[in-house]
């Protein structure tokens, strides 16, 4: 259970700000139910979240600037891993299964994977396929928002020191 002020990580969002408990006073959600009222930090994200305290959603409390910092430091300790199939489905299954792990590391092995690859390719003159590409901003939004947050930096500021981690 969370509490009103704590700062979480919410699954589909991202960083969260706990602004409330409780029964919301909206019509169209079921009554006799507590609800998580989420404040997104990010400012893609505008809206007031409500998620039942008793959600299967992925939440958590978000990081704070001494676990960001160790995160970002072992960025060049990462090796690349790619799937063992050419075959797309297989490919987008196996970013999907990264991704929806919400584990930083394994959101910060698709960061480093993909742009590792991005700039092989390019140094060819080709970009990444469009399944790539999205999962490759996918994860990026959701570790550098965080992490922006956790070190009270921008996430260009973090892109940029995680871009330079990965050489």
């Amino acid at each position: 259970m969370y509490n009103v002020g704590d700062i979480v990580f919410y699954s589909t969002t991202g960083v969260c700000e706990v602004k409330n408990i409780g029964e919301p006073a909206l019509s169209g959600l079921p009554t006799h139910v507590d609800y998580y009222t989420l404040q997104p930090l990010s400012k893609n994200h505008k809206e007031m979240i409500y998620v039942p305290t008793d959600t299967k959603a992925f939440l958590r409390l978000a990081i704070d600037g001494q676990a960001a910092q160790q995160y970002i430091d072992m960025v060049s300790t990462i090796v690349p891993e790619y799937p063992q199939t050419r075959n797309p489905k297989g490919i987008q299954d196996f970013y999907s299964a990264l991704i929806s792990s919400y584990e930083t590391p394994k959101l910060l092995q698709v960061i480093v994977s993909l742009t590792v690859k991005k700039r092989e390719i390019r140094a060819k003159n080709k970009h990444l396929n469009q399944t790539q590409t999205t999962f490759l901003r996918r994860a990026q939004e959701m570790v550098y928002n965080e992490f922006a947050y956790a070190l009270g930096k921008t996430s260009d500021e973090v892109a940029q020191l995680i871009e330079e981690k990965i050489g």
